[in-house]
């Protein structure tokens, strides 16, 4: 193996790390705003049957 052989490896080594990042840090921000969803709907639900007994 060359060493421009090795440098283009890593680079797309890097690359692809870069890719899976994002894709996480995604994965992650919609699970956060569901869960966030979920939270108000649960207080609403529950603000509205206290309001009813």
């Amino acid at each position: 193996m060359d060493m421009d052989d090795i440098g283009k490896e890593l680079e797309n080594y890097r690359k692809t790390l870069d890719d899976e990042k994002r894709k996480t840090t995604r994965i992650n921000w919609a699970l956060f705003l569901i869960l966030i969803i979920v939270i108000t709907v649960f207080v609403y639900s529950l603000w509205r049957y206290q309001a009813f007994n």
